[in-house]
């Protein structure tokens, strides 16, 4: 099986339509800020972690640990990879740290940060109120990507803040067209539409899923001629 390849599928497709639009926007008019959302196993991190490495993105994680010191250093620390700044990153206090990341996008307009698992940051005034201030006050675009209730959840934290959103897209179950496609780009055997019908149905909408079962045909574990998946395999897919 090819790995780490990013495979044009619908959900593909339309995320990028979001970091296209915002790139596109009337930037003296309209911030930055794009949300990509929905429920695990359909690919947000693989697609957000896939397509900042093939375009030079900033790639951010949240962790549930994360405080709004180690943001502000993990920001730093990434802008200072990207556009080639020294192997010595600065220390000092949240805040100076984070005017030094400021001053850094306000150099270098229309950067794209990801940042991913942001309903981390939910409770997290600071974290939430210092990505508001980027957008605001640089052109960068900032696209933060979260679990299928991330937009009402953004929407309750605050009105004045979810209107900042310029750009959404949830990231829906595979279609079998989508199967189709992805099986022929990171499978080494080939394999018939009706053998992509019982991938479809065990799946259960679930794109990790697909995937595991798609590795499972390749290394005999799945039985294509009784369409019996072992247990363990849609287990581990969860």
């Amino acid at each position: 099986m090819k790995q780490n390849k990013l495979v044009k599928i619908s959900n593909v497709v339309e995320a990028d339509q979001c970091i296209q639009y915002l790139l596109r926007r009337p930037k003296m008019e309209m911030v930055g800020l794009g949300l990509i959302y929905g429920r695990p196993g359909l690919g947000k991190t693989t697609y957000a972690q896939r397509i900042a490495f093939q375009r030079n993105y900033v790639y951010l994680r949240l962790e549930s640990m994360t405080t709004p010191k180690a943001f502000s250093t993990m920001l730093l620390t990434a802008l200072y990879r990207k556009f080639d700044l020294g192997n010595f990153i600065p220390s000092g206090s949240t805040n100076n740290l984070f005017k030094l990341s400021m001053q850094i996008l306000d150099e270098h307009p229309d950067t794209v940060i990801i940042i991913d698992e942001i309903d981390y940051a939910f409770k997290l005034d600071k974290i939430l109120g210092a990505i508001r201030d980027i957008v605001d006050e640089t052109l960068t675009i900032i696209i933060l990507v979260g679990m299928q209730n991330a937009k009402d959840r953004l929407s309750q934290i605050s009105e004045y803040y979810f209107d900042r959103c310029n750009a959404f897209h949830e990231f829906k179950p595979p279609t079998k067209l989508d199967l189709r496609l992805l099986a022929d780009e990171i499978m080494d055997t080939t394999i018939e539409n009706h053998q992509i019908n019982m991938i479809y149905e065990h799946a259960k909408g679930s794109l990790r899923r697909a995937i595991k079962i798609m590795h499972g045909i390749e290394t005999g574990e799945f039985d294509l001629s009784t369409g019996t998946v072992p247990v363990q395999l849609l287990e581990e897919a969860q």
